[in-house]
């Protein structure tokens, strides 16, 4: 389940610093030694500049400070277990500055504790996952350690 390019669903999210817990999605960008995973918490919350258009793809500014990678709704993104494909019902975003690591272990336990309930979604598709672990490995808002585990 926790393997590269599966995107999850936690029925809820426990958050590591203590936020209040909700029903989200989660992509696996890299699996580490010691089953640690690298990994996205992809959201609907639109925080691109206004001047700038909403479209599918990398959206990488250094000079101010912003990346985040766009699924619009809709677009086919991940191949589910039974061969039919899955879109976001909303615009989907990823930011670069939100990448944060999380041991197995932590979701195998909140699971037998019955704390939430996982789900696999499907797995990305290949051509999108290859785009986002390029666009985030390229941004100054990923930070450097992360960045070098996404390019390695």
């Amino acid at each position: 389940m926790f393997e590269e390019g599966n995107l999850l669903f936690f029925r809820p999210f426990l958050f590591k610093n203590g936020a209040e817990s909700q029903d989200k999605f989660f992509l696996v960008l890299k699996k580490l030694d010691g089953d640690i995973l690298l990994a996205s918490l992809p959201t609907s919350k639109d925080h691109v500049p206004s001047d700038l258009e909403v479209k599918h793809g990398c959206l990488n500014i250094p000079e101010r400070m912003f990346n985040v990678f766009v699924l619009l709704s809709g677009e086919n993104v991940a191949v589910r277990e039974d061969g039919t494909f899955f879109a976001f019902k909303k615009n989907t975003f990823i930011y670069g500055a939100n990448l944060d690591v999380y041991p197995v272990e932590r979701f195998d336990l909140q699971e037998r504790m019955a704390q939430t309930t996982i789900e696999k979604i499907g797995t990305l598709d290949e051509a999108v996952f290859t785009e986002i672990v390029a666009c985030l490995s390229e941004s100054k808002m990923v930070k450097n350690k992360y960045r070098r585990i996404l390019k390695g």
